[in-house]
C-alpha cells in the first residue's frame, strides 16, 4: 500500500523485509554463466529461509505496536499458520535447516552441474568449492522445487501483510 495511500499509516517493516527477502530469492535464483563458492548458495537458501520464517515475528514484535494491533494479530495468526506453506514449508524447513542443520544444499546434490576447487586464501582449508548450480533444480523436504516453494511462501506473506496493512489502517483510522 503507497504511504500516501494509507494517510497516518505507515508501511509495515514486515513488508520491507519481505523486499529484501525477494531480492535475496532474485539473486539467487540469477542464471549464472560462472561458477560461484558453494557457500554462496548454501547462504543465501538459509537466508531465505530464516526471513521467511522471521516475517511474523518482526509483524508481531515490531509492527503489531498497539494493543489492538496485537489482538488482530493474535486472532488472525493461528488461520495463518494452518496453511499448509506455512505449516509444511516455511516452519518445515527453517526447522530443518536452522534448529537441525539438514536439508542444505550440499556437494553432492542432484542439482550441481559442475563442481571445482580454487585457491582461496580466505578460505578456512585455503580452498574454496566453486559450483555450477542449477538452482530450479533443487528440492524442498517434500520433494516439490524449492523455487516455486520459495515464491509461494512469498506470496503468502504478500496475502497476510496486505491484510494486516488493511486491517491497522482500519485500526489506525478508527481511533481519529
Amino acid at each position: 500500500m503507497p504511504a500516501a495511500a494509507a494517510g497516518a499509516f505507515s508501511m509495515l517493516i514486515a513488508r520491507v523485509q519481505l523486499d529484501r527477502i525477494e531480492e535475496l530469492l532474485a539473486e539467487f535464483s540469477r542464471p549464472q554463466s560462472e561458477m560461484r563458492p558453494l557457500a554462496f548458495y548454501q547462504a543465501h537458501h538459509l537466508a531465505i529461509l530464516a526471513m521467511l520464517r522471521s516475517v511474523g515475528h518482526v509483524l508481531q514484535k515490531v509492527d503489531a505496536d498497539t494493543s489492538q494491533k496485537k489482538a488482530w494479530l493474535a486472532d488472525s495468526w493461528p488461520r495463518w499458520t494452518s496453511e499448509p506453506i506455512f505449516s509444511e514449508f516455511i516452519e518445515l524447513e527453517r526447522n530443518r535447516l536452522l534448529k537441525e542443520f539438514r536439508g542444505g544444499i550440499e556437494s553432492g546434490n542432484p542439482a550441481i552441474i559442475t563442481t571445482g576447487a580454487v585457491a582461496d586464501p580466505f578460505a578456512p582449508s585455503g580452498a574454496s568449492l566453486r559450483v555450477a548450480l542449477d538452482v530450479g533444480q533443487l528440492l524442498a523436504a517434500d520433494g516439490s522445487r524449492l523455487l516455486d516453494r520459495l515464491r509461494d511462501a512469498i506470496d503468502f506473506w504478500r496475502r497476510h501483510l496486505a491484510e494486516a496493512e488493511a486491517a491497522f489502517a482500519d485500526l489506525c483510522s478508527a481511533r481519529r
